[in-house]
């Protein structure tokens, strides 16, 4: 058995982790050399308790690291460790790297200029389209969108990536024979084919509750700053936000209402310090000592932000409606229904995405009006 097989399988243990796996490899340098080891040196030496020490001993005739790397090849998922020169470099300078990373698609340089999107999975209309404003608008800039592929605001931020032509990358809590939540299959598919989905898991461990939290370490990780959206108070998205500040990496909050549980996570956040944006362009001058990127949008998507009256030329019928009944008083969103048709949810999108860009205002009491500056 060589060091790659020895730490494929070394990955595969049930309890051997990315603190666990350093312990070993400082330890005993070669990979290969920890199954050759006795239980008690692998007590005294790595700090493992004798029933971890024995399974670990165990698990090279009872798991088959080489029938591992061969069904990865047949996916064409790329098992990757820090022995790779490309492995990524964000990754590797955090305290608890995964020593072993599973990759379906590429992994490019320009992946440094990251920034991870999460929040709640049972996000609100608000925060599903405050996710695709700054998602497509971070994408067109150029910077990799990183989230988890959960349902609710990482499929949003997914989904505006892809929307854009930009990059992506899926974090799964999972093997990457498992995907989860089932429903995003379609989508790992196509974030597979123009950026990478990764996981430091074996190719068939399901999606464990343990597990999520070692997955939010690798998506803070890979980037230089996270972006929650909106989180309750025992929101996973804010268990990312702890790995960031504990990587060093910068932490943006986009301020939610009091009154909805999903914002209480999110303005604490921001009590306790984050960032609070409320445009993507705030990211973008946070971030630019941290980012080799343009200024500008890319060339096929540079449309900058449209002034006021750009509104009444968009081509969404829909949006042209709603920009219309507004004026340079508050208008209740019963009132913009009333006049343009249409439901509720329908104006809310539409008002969530002119109120980022910074043409509409909002009132308490859900009233908006045309933003005058």
């Amino acid at each position: 058995m060589n060091d790659f097989e020895a730490l494929v399988l070394l990955n595969m243990v049930k309890g051997i982790g990315s603190i666990r796996m350093r312990r070993l490899l400082d330890a005993f340098g070669s990979p290969a050399d920890i199954f050759k080891a006795t239980p008690q040196r692998l007590v005294e030496a790595a700090g493992l308790t004798p029933f971890l020490a024995r399974a670990v001993l165990a698990a090279p005739g009872q798991m088959d690291p080489l029938a591992e790397i061969r069904r990865a090849d047949t996916l064409g998922i790329r098992i990757m460790t820090m022995a790779d020169e490309d492995y990524p470099a964000g990754l590797r300078a955090i305290p608890d790297p995964p020593g072993v990373l599973y990759v379906k698609g590429d992994l490019l340089p320009c992946d440094a200029n990251a920034l991870a999107v999460v929040g709640s999975r049972g996000a609100s209309l608000y925060g599903l389209s405050s996710a695709r404003v700054f998602s497509s608008r971070l994408s067109e800039y150029g910077l990799t969108v990183v989230s988890g592929l959960a349902r609710g605001i990482d499929t949003a931020a997914h989904r505006a990536a892809l929307d854009a032509s930009g990059r992506t990358i899926a974090v799964l809590g999972s093997g990457l024979e498992c995907i989860y939540p089932p429903e995003n299959e379609e989508m790992f598919r196509q974030i597979a084919s123009t950026g990478a989905v990764v996981s430091q898991f074996p190719l068939q461990m399901p999606p464990l509750p343990q597990n999520f939290p070692m997955r939010n370490r690798i998506i803070s990780g890979l980037c230089k700053g996270v972006l929650v959206v909106e989180a309750s108070a025992k929101s996973g998205a804010l268990i990312t936000a702890r790995c960031a500040l504990e990587q060093g990496r910068e932490v943006f909050a986009l301020p939610g209402e009091i009154s909805r549980p999903n914002a209480c996570g999110v303005n604490a956040l921001i009590k306790d310090g984050a960032c609070l944006v409320t445009r993507p362009e705030e990211i973008l001058e946070a971030l630019k000592p941290l980012l080799s990127f343009s200024e500008e949008p890319r060339p096929e998507q540079e449309t900058g932000t449209p002034g006021r009256d750009a509104w009444e030329e968009d081509p969404r019928e829909h949006v042209r409606d709603v920009w219309q009944s507004l004026d340079g008083e508050p208008a209740h969103i019963d009132n913009i229904a009333q006049k343009t048709g249409l439901s509720i949810p329908e104006i809310l999108s539409i008002l969530v995405e002119l109120e980022l860009k910074g043409v509409v205002r909002r009132f308490p009491g859900q009233s908006f009006t045309r933003n005058a500056s």
